[in-house]
């Protein structure tokens, strides 16, 4: 996840068939992506579009156990 994915954590998915999902915009705040969603559902009606909290995490390792954190 780039650090501008960090600062918008709220993400505008666009449902498609069989799960699938597509990103179509980002925001800092949950206002801002319901005010978005409200305005693309009445733009493309057919389609189906849902908010999330993107919270993803970078994973670079195992963390340090207690006993190779003091060493």
């Amino acid at each position: 996840m780039s650090y501008q994915e960090q600062l918008n954590p709220w993400v505008v998915h666009k449902l498609m068939p069989d799960f699938k999902q597509a990103a179509v915009a980002r925001f800092r705040h949950r206002s801002d992506a319901e005010a978005y969603l409200k305005i693309v559902a009445r733009m493309i009606p057919q389609a189906r579009f849902a908010i999330a909290f993107d919270v993803q995490q970078k994973i670079q390792g195992a963390t340090p156990s207690a006993s190779e954190a003091v060493a």
